[in-house]
């Protein structure tokens, strides 16, 4: 058995007051930010006055020596701004940055028992870090189908779980918690993780409140009876909501205080949110019922060990220009005009359906939110994905029989015609 450092062992002696420390992983249990180099270097920044010999970069009189073309007229940040390393957490403004518009969108969170969000290198590391710390491997994991591919990878693959995925929709395509409900409770073990994506990738769909409360209320029930439950939210793209059916809060805020034994994991990202795509910056927060600020330093300082154990910290540019930006008085107005985009990219694509409703080759999941559109495939969408790509074309097939476009990346005038195309192939190879 692997010992546990010391400064492990305090951090898990600071969560025993929570049902977090029953769901922890071996990893998660050794989990620790050091004292070391970062640590030590992070604490003389600010006390070491006289000379600050700690870290490893090349200064002159307290500045970066750094290209000349980095300090440039006309940069949004400074060069120290894009050169300096990252505090691990990531930079503190930007953090207080992301909260704050996390409760702009999400109201209830303003007095919810929560961490304050902690910088990743993207979503997918934000998931990556929820699953070394609370997945080893034959745990019970679920993530409804269909899925982002990528979930496989890091769950199944890398961690070795035992993954369920019931359907979101049942064979007429209608959008349902029952088969997720009755996965969750045949699960045997004590601890159970869900992860869970609206607006979801595929299918672009998101439930409504009376849908998404519905499932509180199984969750809680569930808990009730003694499961241990680690709710991972992948919001990816939370806020494109396209019309009222789909619920605008995350699921997060509705489960961040349901009951002491569900820990939801907020995971999200600048990357469509900002508008920021190849940044590379994600978010995790963590609220769990009666969550203490001890339990939350503790979680905070596990996250920080992992990060640094992995990418050591993430990127400096990134942050300093998304920080700079979210400051800027325009940053509101250009986000909403890309939501307000999206939404009449959507019901173009919708109206465009309209005229193949009960074509059997292809028919669409429900849409509501998101990048996204799906279709479920009478024949191979692998097929068609190739028949179409020699044309010009170009969509992702999934899972064996689905068939995603998004109309986020296409102008709005050629929507009608692709969705055309698509049926029309499907029409060519099928019938």
């Amino acid at each position: 058995m692997v010992p546990i450092d010391p400064d492990a062992a305090r951090l898990n002696d600071m969560l025993r007051s929570s049902e977090i420390s029953g769901m922890l992983s071996s990893y998660g249990k050794r989990a620790y930010f050091p004292k070391g180099i970062v640590a030590q270097s992070q604490e003389a920044a600010t006390a070491a006055t006289l000379a600050n010999a700690t870290a490893g970069v090349a200064l002159e009189h307290s500045r970066h020596m750094t290209h000349r073309l980095f300090g440039k007229s006309g940069m949004p940040v400074s060069s120290d701004q894009l050169v300096s390393y990252a505090p691990t957490a990531g930079d503190p403004q930007l953090r207080s940055l992301w909260l704050r518009e996390m409760i702009r969108k999400n109201p209830s969170l303003a007095n919810a028992s929560i961490t304050e969000p902690v910088v990743c290198a993207g979503l997918t590391h934000a998931i990556a870090i929820a699953a070394d710390l609370f997945v080893d491997a034959g745990d019970a994991v679920v993530i409804p189908s269909p899925c982002w591919d990528n979930y496989h990878l890091i769950f199944s693959v890398e961690h070795g779980a035992r993954v369920s995925g019931p359907g979101l929709f049942d064979g007429n395509l209608l959008f349902s918690w029952t088969s997720l409900e009755r996965t969750l409770w045949e699960i045997e073990q004590e601890k159970i993780v869900l992860l869970l994506n609206f607006p979801n990738n595929p299918t672009g769909f998101t439930p409504s409140e009376a849908m998404m409360a519905e499932l509180v209320r199984v969750l809680v029930r569930i808990a009730e009876h003694g499961k241990r439950l680690v709710v991972i939210v992948d919001d990816a793209y939370f806020g494109l909501f396209h019309d009222d059916s789909a619920s605008a809060v995350s699921l997060f805020s509705l489960l961040c205080a349901a009951h002491e034994r569900i820990l939801a994991i907020k995971c999200d990202a600048a990357t469509k949110e900002s508008l920021v795509w190849g940044f590379r910056i994600g978010f995790i927060t963590y609220g769990v019922r009666g969550l203490t600020k001890e339990c939350a330093h503790a979680m905070v300082q596990k996250t920080m060990g992992v990060i640094r154990s992995s990418v050591s910290s993430c990127a400096r540019p990134s942050q300093s220009l998304l920080t700079a930006v979210m400051q800027d008085a325009r940053y509101r107005e250009d986000t909403d005009r890309v939501v307000r985009e999206m939404a009449r990219r959507f019901a173009i694509v919708r109206q465009a359906l309209s005229k193949w409703v009960g074509t059997d080759s292809l028919r669409p999941y429900p849409c509501n939110s998101g990048y996204f559109c799906a279709f479920a495939c009478s024949g191979d969408p692998e097929q068609l994905r190739r028949y179409l790509l020699e044309r010009g074309i170009g969509t992702v097939a999934l899972e064996g029989h689905l068939l995603r476009i998004a109309y986020s990346g296409v102008d709005p005038e050629t929507l009608e015609p692709l969705i055309d195309s698509l049926y029309q192939a499907a029409g060519e190879l099928w019938t």
